[in-house]
């Protein structure tokens, strides 16, 4: 075949080489065309192609960009044929993976698109400068503000493009993204400690009359004096528990991305909701001791009853009145008992009908001794003593 060409190419004419070399390039230039055309459609990103992404179809068909083309966000659109030709051809290697169904799951994990994309995709159609924004009610977002640190338009509205809500995933592991216009996510650059690195009281980012009290605080048993309070604790261990796994998630994390975002932008799922509203300390200066309850509290708690018992009795007292003394210690010691009535005068109906076998779980059996036997004042006096 190359002797055949090599002789039919001896024989032309100049003119002829060159008329068929143009030819040759003009249809080279319009495969290439053709073919980064073809490729950049949404039917082929989504069908033929990137079946992988049919989770990010169902999302994308549900946004408001729905009539873009995927080609307008996700492939370069500065450079002309060339730099998309190149795009092309970086990312054919993915082939592979699509058609042997060995793509990770779940898709985008590590929100690595949003944070390698730069605010040229957003600006391209949406120029701050001549479009008015309206936020949400009862909030004030400065957009200037944050492009000046360099927040990039996808380091919040990482969803817009692909919103999740009532869509269910039908790709088996894959999963919903955070999404980054809710508070929380605010709360990876904003705080309320001073080393924070943008501000975190209420009023930067919320208008004078916004109600500033979530739904759950209002909840009943979220808060009661001499009730039912433990909604508030409940939540914050929750809270504690999710915020240490996402971090033990985050420090697994072998991706780096090479992102236009700051480097310190953190993920929502690291923050705790708790501390958008309330410093750390909020809760020990609430409760008048540490709070949670450091380890080994419970062996040795006894001595700050007795030496602070208002700050037991802000939790465990079950009235009024248990706050004046410490029988509120009844309340978990002897929960059997009845509030305002001292143990010691109802002790022996407990006695009698479950048996003292629990008694001696915290005392010695020579403890009931020194009252059944020297009498009720000496007992007093023993325990007294016992608590100096």
């Amino acid at each position: 075949m190359f002797r055949s060409f090599k002789r039919w190419f001896a024989s032309t004419s100049r003119p002829q080489r060159m008329m068929w070399l143009g030819v040759l390039i003009i249809a080279f230039l319009g495969f290439v065309l053709g073919s980064t055309t073809a490729t950049s459609t949404n039917w082929f990103c989504t069908q033929p192609c990137h079946n992988v992404h049919d989770d990010n179809t169902l999302t994308f068909n549900a946004g408001s960009h729905v009539m873009m083309s995927c080609a307008a966000c996700h492939e370069p659109f500065e450079g002309g044929l060339i730099a998309l030709t190149l795009a092309k051809i970086e990312v054919a290697p993915d082939l592979i993976p699509t058609v042997l169904g060995t793509y990770p799951m779940p898709l985008n994990e590590n929100h690595s698109v949003a944070l390698e994309m730069g605010d040229e995709f957003c600006t391209q159609c949406h120029d701050l400068g001549t479009r008015e924004v309206n936020a949400s009610y009862g909030i004030i977002i400065d957009h200037a503000a944050h492009t000046d640190r360099g927040i990039t338009c996808a380091s919040c509205h990482n969803r817009v493009a692909h919103p999740e809500e009532g869509i269910e995933y039908q790709q088996e592991g894959n999963r919903h993204h955070e999404d980054w216009m809710v508070m929380d996510a605010c709360y990876r650059c904003h705080g309320l400690e001073a080393s924070a690195e943008a501000p975190g009281e209420c009023s930067a980012c919320h208008t004078e009359k916004f109600d500033l009290i979530p739904a759950s605080h209002d909840a009943a048993g979220w808060y009661e004096a001499f009730g039912e309070s433990g909604g508030h604790a409940a939540a914050y261990t929750e809270e504690a528990s999710r915020v240490a796994q996402a971090e033990e998630w985050v420090a697994g994390l072998e991706e780096v991305h090479h992102s236009e975002a700051p480097e310190d932008l953190g993920y929502e799922r690291t923050v705790n909701t708790c501390y958008t509203c309330h410093l750390k300390q909020y809760c020990t200066d609430c409760h008048g001791v540490e709070m949670p309850h450091p380890a080994g509290f419970s062996e040795d708690h006894g001595d700050l009853g007795l030496s602070n018992p208002q700050s037991c009795a802000t939790c465990h007292a079950r009235s009024e009145e248990e706050v004046a003394g410490n029988e509120f210690c009844n309340a978990c010691h002897h929960p059997d008992s009845t509030p305002g009535t001292s143990w010691i005068d109802q002790h022996w109906v407990s006695v009698r009908d479950s048996g003292g076998s629990a008694c001696f779980e915290c005392h010695n059996p020579t403890y009931c001794a020194t009252c059944h036997v020297s009498g009720e004042e000496a007992a007093r006096e023993f325990m007294l003593q016992e608590a100096q």
